[in-house]
Parts: structure tokens; C-alpha cells; sequence
């Protein structure tokens, strides 16, 4: 065994999802049938290996489990910073390849990091509106998803969230049975 393949730097396998993803899947997968009618079309668009950029409309704190719920691999995340300090948040973050980014001063190291990851195989989710949506309408575009984009020279897959905003509000924690 090298010291590469043994440093804090390497990567897990970008395709296999590790026990905590595959334990959020499996429960949220059926809550979202069953609460939320959630319906997931397109899949045949996302590559089965090799690495992506997954371009996301941003309406509600579910966004994220909603688009890897759906996915047979893996999706890595940017998110905000502040999301690792909330205790269970926290740790379900660090455990599902979630790379933190300060919205008030973004360092070019986390977009190396993302772009590392896609050339790793990974799928790289983004929201590029930086935030959610009040009403469902897709909010202004930062510009910060553009450099991943050049940078990664990989697949960039949009994705399409509907319905979101109803079944978890900004600035509600409760979730409303609303079909997404």
C-alpha cells in the first residue's frame, strides 16, 4: 500500500454510496412515495461511472435528498458552511461527501475540491441560486457554478425540481403532503 492511497486526501469509490447514504435512501425513498407522490423522470440522462455536474432549481431543505434519493450513486454536494455546525445535520453532512463553502467569502479551494471530486467520477450536485426559493421560481443565478463547469470539463445535467416549495416552505421545518 502507497502513502497515497492511504492519505486523508484520497477518495472513496465515487459510485458505491456508503452505509449512511444507502440507510437515507432507503428510508426516504419510501417517505417520499408515500407522503409526497415523488416521481423522478430522466434518470436514463445521468451516467452510470464517471463524473458530472448536477444543475439544480433550489425551493426547499429536501432538494438535496430529493435529487440523491433518486440516483442509483452517490451525489456530492456544496453547501453552506453554517450546515456542519447543526448537531445531526452536521454529521450526516461530513458522512455523505458534502464539501462546506462560506457563502459571504468563497474560496477557490472549494471549487478545486468539487472539480477534484468530478475528475474522481463523482456527481457534483450544485444549486447555482444559492439559496432557496420563496415562491418555486427560480431566483437569480451566482456565478460561482460557471467555474465548475470550465474547470471540470465533464457532463453538466440539469435538473428540474417541482413541487418542493409546497411541501416544505422556506422557513418552515414542517413538511406538507404536496406532490413533488
Amino acid at each position: 500500500m502507497t502513502a497515497d492511497s492511504t492519505n486523508q486526501d484520497s477518495l472513496p469509490d465515487p459510485v458505491r454510496r456508503n452505509w449512511v447514504w444507502l440507510t437515507i435512501q432507503f428510508f426516504m425513498s419510501w417517505l417520499f412515495a408515500l407522503f409526497l407522490r415523488f416521481r423522478a423522470r430522466g434518470l436514463e440522462h445521468v451516467p452510470a461511472k464517471g463524473g458530472a455536474l448536477l444543475i439544480a432549481n433550489h425551493q426547499s431543505f429536501l432538494d438535496p435528498l430529493l435529487v440523491g434519493v433518486a440516483l442509483q450513486r452517490p451525489v456530492s454536494y456544496v453547501a453552506r458552511d453554517s450546515l456542519f455546525r447543526i448537531p445531526l445535520v452536521g454529521w450526516v453532512v461530513r458522512n455523505t461527501y458534502v464539501i462546506p463553502i462560506n457563502r459571504d467569502a468563497a474560496s477557490a479551494d472549494t471549487i478545486r475540491e468539487a472539480v477534484r471530486r468530478m475528475q474522481h467520477g463523482f456527481l457534483m450536485g450544485v444549486f447555482p441560486e444559492g439559496t432557496r426559493s420563496a415562491t418555486g421560481a427560480i431566483g437569480e443565478i451566482k456565478p460561482g457554478f460557471i467555474a465548475l463547469a470550465r474547470r471540470g470539463k465533464l457532463p453538466i445535467i440539469p435538473v428540474g425540481i417541482s413541487g418542493a416549495h409546497r411541501a416544505m416552505p422556506r422557513g418552515k421545518l414542517k413538511v406538507f403532503f404536496r406532490n413533488v
